[in-house]
C-alpha cells in the first residue's frame, strides 16, 4: 500500500498539492547583470521581516511549498514552532526540539521538483537539492557533516487534514530545511572581526541575521555571535574572545555612541593595547559607522571612550580605494590603463630593465612600500621575479625554479611582503628579497590547482582545484601555512578561475546549471549567488582579477577584469573590452597592423 495512503488511515486527508520550479531560460547572447548589490544584501535585518504562515497561501501550492522552505527563517529558539505549524498535526512529533541548538539545513533546488499524485488526493514531492550547509543559531552557516551528501533528494507529501484549514506538510523530511532563497530574502549578511593570532589582522567572518530580529536588538545578537567564537574554517588563525567573556547586557542604539558592556576575568584586558584592539574588534563588528563613538565598559572598571577615527585604519581593508590602479600587460611590458586611479603616472617600482617579457603580474602596497611580482617568459621557461621599492631603494630577485606556466601573483596583506602564485598546477609562497618560491601543503585535498584569490585581510584565500571551488585560511608565522581547505558548494560547475570583489564575496568563473560559461559573485559559504555575467558561451575564461570593495564604502562589490577566448574585459563598466587605445605609453598607429598586439593579464594595484 502506498505509504501517504497509510498515512490517510489515520487521519483524513482532502486535496492536493503541486509543487513547480522555475523554467530554465535559454540564452543566445551574452547577459551582462552588472555590479549590483552584493549577494543577500540587504533584503533582511530591518527588523521585523518575517516569513509567510501557512494560510497565507491556500490556493497556489507551488507558493506553499515555497513558504515551507521559508518557515525556519526566523530567530532561533522560534524555528522549530514555525516549522511545525505547516506540518500536519499526526506529524509534528517528528519535528523535534534540538539538542543542542537549532541547526537549518540551508538547501539550493538542482532542477524542478518532481510531483506525483498519489491515491486519495495527496501528492509526494520530491526536491533534488544540493546541501549548501548547516546554519547555526550564532549566524554562521558551516559545512554539512563529512558524512551527508552534497547532493541529495528529500521527499515529502502535501493535502489537507479534515477538520483544518489549509494544505500541511505530510511525512516532512528529517530535518529544517531553509531554501536558499529564504536566506537570501529573510536575513542580511553582517560582518563580525576576529584578530589574527598576530594581532595585526582584522579578519572576517560572515554571519546571516534574521529579518525577524527587532533593530533593537540587532546588535546585542551580533555581540552575543562574536563571543560565541569564530567560524570553523577560520577558528585556526584567528583569537576568539578571552575565555570567560560575557555580555553585560543589551548593546543600546543611542544614535551617536555604541555602548558596550562586557564581564570577562581575563587578566589581558587589563592591558590598555587589548582593550584598544577589542574596541576595534566591537566597533568594526557592531557599528562600523566610524563619526560615532564607542563607549567600552569592562565590569569593574572605568568606561573608556574611544573615537570612531581612530577604530577606523585599525582594519587595512578601509584603503581600499573607490576607484582602483588598473594595469595589463602589452607586448610583454606592464602598462597602466588610461580607467587607472593615477592615470597618467608611471608605473610603479618597475624600471625598463625588469619591465621586459613579462607574462603577467601583481602589485601590492603596504607600510610605505611598493612591491611587484611578475611571471616572465625566458628561454627555458617561465620564472617569477619579485622586487620591492622601499627606503632602501628597489631591489628585485627572479626565482632560481623554471615553470611552463606561472599564474597571476597575489600579496598577502599584513604585514604585505609576501605572496601566493600558482604555477604548473601547484600552490607557492614568495617573499620579496628572495629567489626562492616555496611548494605549499593543501591538507586533504588533492588535485591541480588552477587558481589561487587573496582576500584583503591577506588571512583566507580562495582556490580553484581541478574544477572545484574552496576556501582556506592561513597560518602567518614565519612561514605561509595553508590550512585545511574548505569545499565552497556552488551552482557552478568546471570553475576555472576565482578572486576577491568584497570581505566575504568572491568573483568565481565556470559553467553554469545551463551549460553556458558564466561569471557569479558568491560570498564565500557559496550560499547566495549572483550572476555578474549569466552567458559566456563556450568561452574559456582564463584570467581573472578582482578589486575588494571598502567595507565602509557604499559599494557591496568591488570591480572586476577577466580574459576570455583571449580578449580582455572591465567589468567596473559593464563587459567593456580593454582595447589597444585604453593603454597608456603606447603609439597605437605603431601596432595597428599587428593582430597579436591586444592587451593581456590586466590586474589591479591591491
Amino acid at each position: 500500500m502506498n505509504r501517504w495512503i497509510r498515512r490517510l488511515l489515520a487521519a483524513p486527508v482532502i486535496a492536493a498539492v503541486l509543487l513547480a520550479g522555475c523554467g530554465i531560460p535559454e540564452y543566445t547572447e551574452v547577459r551582462v547583470d552588472g555590479q549590483g548589490p552584493a549577494p543577500g544584501l540587504p533584503s533582511g535585518g530591518s527588523g521585523l521581516q518575517t516569513p509567510a504562515s501557512r494560510l497565507d497561501e491556500r490556493n497556489n501550492t507551488e507558493a506553499f511549498v515555497s513558504d515551507f522552505l521559508q518557515a525556519a527563517a526566523v530567530e532561533a529558539e522560534r524555528a522549530v514552532e514555525q516549522v511545525r505549524e505547516f506540518v500536519a498535526p499526526m506529524d509534528r512529533a517528528d519535528i523535534r526540539d534540538p539538542n543542542p541548538e537549532v541547526v537549518l539545513t540551508v538547501v539550493r533546488l538542482r532542477e524542478r521538483p518532481q510531483i506525483t499524485r498519489a491515491e486519495a488526493g495527496v501528492e509526494e514531492v520530491a526536491l533534488n537539492v544540493q546541501q549548501i550547509g548547516q546554519l547555526r543559531p550564532n549566524g554562521a552557516l558551516e559545512p554539512m557533516p563529512a558524512q551527508e551528501p552534497e547532493f541529495t533528494e528529500y521527499t515529502f507529501g502535501v493535502g489537507s487534514v479534515a477538520g483544518e484549514q489549509g494544505k500541511f506538510i505530510l511525512n516532512p523530511p528529517p530535518v529544517l530545511l531553509l531554501s536558499e532563497d529564504a536566506l537570501n530574502a529573510f536575513y542580511a549578511q553582517r560582518t563580525i572581526y576576529f584578530w589574527d593570532t598576530s594581532q595585526q589582522a582584522l579578519v572576517p567572518d560572515l554571519r546571516y541575521l534574521p529579518g525577524a530580529v527587532p533593530v533593537e536588538r540587532q546588535r546585542t545578537v551580533l555581540l552575543e555571535a562574536l563571543i560565541s567564537g569564530p567560524s570553523s574554517w577560520i577558528a585556526s588563525t584567528v583569537q576568539a574572545l578571552s575565555s570567560g567573556t560575557r555580555s553585560g547586557g543589551n548593546v543600546p542604539d543611542t544614535g551617536d555612541r555604541l555602548k558596550v558592556t562586557l564581564i570577562s576575568d581575563a587578566a589581558a584586558l587589563a592591558d590598555q593595547r587589548q582593550l584598544d584592539r577589542l574596541a576595534a574588534q566591537l566597533m568594526w563588528s557592531l557599528w562600523p559607522e566610524f563619526d560615532n563613538d564607542l563607549e567600552l565598559t569592562i565590569q569593574g572598571q572605568s568606561p573608556q571612550i574611544y573615537q570612531g577615527a581612530e577604530l577606523l585604519a585599525m582594519n587595512g581593508a578601509q584603503t581600499l580605494q573607490e576607484t582602483p590602479e588598473r594595469f595589463t600587460v602589452y607586448q610583454g611590458r606592464v602598462h597602466r590603463l588610461s580607467s587607472s586611479a593615477r592615470s597618467g603616472e608611471a608605473i610603479p617600482v618597475l624600471t625598463d630593465e625588469v619591465n621586459q617579457n613579462v607574462v603577467t603580474a601583481g602589485f601590492t602596497r603596504a607600510g610605505g612600500s611598493t612591491y611587484a611580482a611578475l611571471a616572465v617568459q625566458g628561454e627555458d621557461g617561465q620564472r617569477l621575479v619579485v622586487g620591492g621599492a622601499t627606503g632602501a631603494g628597489t631591489s628585485f630577485h627572479t626565482s632560481t625554479e623554471s615553470f611552463d606556466e606561472i599564474g597571476r601573483p597575489g600579496w598577502l596583506k599584513a604585514p604585505g611582503d609576501v605572496g601566493l602564485v600558482v604555477a604548473d598546477g601547484s600552490l607557492y609562497s614568495f617573499r620579496v628579497g628572495s629567489g626562492t618560491v616555496e611548494p605549499l601543503t593543501l591538507p586533504g585535498v588533492t588535485g591541480v590547482v588552477r587558481s589561487v584569490g587573496v582576500a584583503p585581510d591577506g588571512h583566507r584565500i580562495a582556490l580553484v582545484i581541478d574544477d572545484r571551488l574552496y576556501v582556506a585560511a592561513l597560518g602567518r608565522g614565519e612561514r605561509v601555512e595553508v590550512l585545511p581547505p574548505r569545499r565552497v558548494p556552488t551552482s557552478l560547475t568546471e570553475i576555472t578561475q576565482v578572486d576577491w570583489v568584497a570581505e566575504t564575496l568572491l568573483v568565481v568563473a565556470g559553467t553554469n546549471p545551463d551549460g553556458r560559461v558564466a561569471i557569479h559573485d558568491m560570498t564565500v559559504d557559496g550560499a547566495i549567488e549572483t550572476p555578474s555575467l549569466r552567458d559566456l558561451g563556450n568561452a574559456s575564461v582564463t584570467h581573472l582579477a578582482g578589486y575588494p570593495a571598502n567595507p565602509v564604502g557604499s559599494g557591496t562589490v568591488g570591480a572586476r577584469m577577466y580574459v576570455a577566448n583571449g580578449i580582455p574585459y572591465d567589468l567596473f563598466e559593464p563587459s567593456e573590452q580593454i582595447r589597444q587605445e585604453e593603454v597608456e605609453g603606447v603609439d597605437p598607429a605603431a601596432t595597428a597592423d599587428d593582430p597579436a598586439a591586444v592587451p593581456t593579464a590586466p590586474f589591479f594595484l591591491y
